[in-house]
């Protein structure tokens, strides 16, 4: 009987080999807590959020979310304490560099996306950025997706009275 615990043991660790890579983290959804301080900016600037400093978080992946242009007013992220997110997980080293050098240039801070496991906690849907919208908490209240440019925008503008 002794004899087949090694060999148990061994096929225990082979399959948690295998199985390991195919457990997934849950897309986020309503009520999840979004951890968005330990990631780095389009500089290499570790983030450090406080909870509540964002009330939304805009996440975008290049080439599946349309094509976009950043707001006209520079401190529209700020005014609406939005926070940019772009996954480049996919990319080849040559398209990350690319396109880093292209975030580093806007006046907004970015928080980037290289790491698969965390794009895939990000619900999405074709053409449409997918924005998270947060409590004072850092809890996600509504998960929603809109198209670049004026319906994203407009998830932002004041309610009408």
């Amino acid at each position: 009987m002794l004899a087949g615990i090694p060999r148990l043991l061994l096929w225990i660790a082979l399959l948690g080999g295998v199985a390991a890579p195919m457990i997934q983290a849950e897309p986020y959804r309503v009520g999840d807590t979004v951890e968005l301080s330990g990631g780095t900016d389009q500089h290499g600037k570790i983030l450090q959020a406080a909870p509540g400093e964002f009330r939304a978080v805009i996440f975008e992946t290049p080439g599946e979310s349309g094509s976009a242009e950043p707001p006209k007013d520079p401190e529209w992220f700020t005014k609406n304490q939005a926070l940019m997110v772009v996954n480049i997980s996919g990319f080849s080293a040559f398209k990350r560099r690319i396109a880093r050098s292209r975030m580093e240039s806007k006046p907004f801070r970015i928080l980037v996306v290289d790491d698969p496991k965390v794009a895939d906690r990000f619900p999405r849907q074709k053409d449409k950025f997918t924005v998270l919208k947060l409590d004072e908490k850092g809890g996600i209240t509504a998960i929603l997706y809109a198209a670049p440019g004026r319906e994203l925008q407009g998830l932002f503008a004041p309610a009408a009275p």
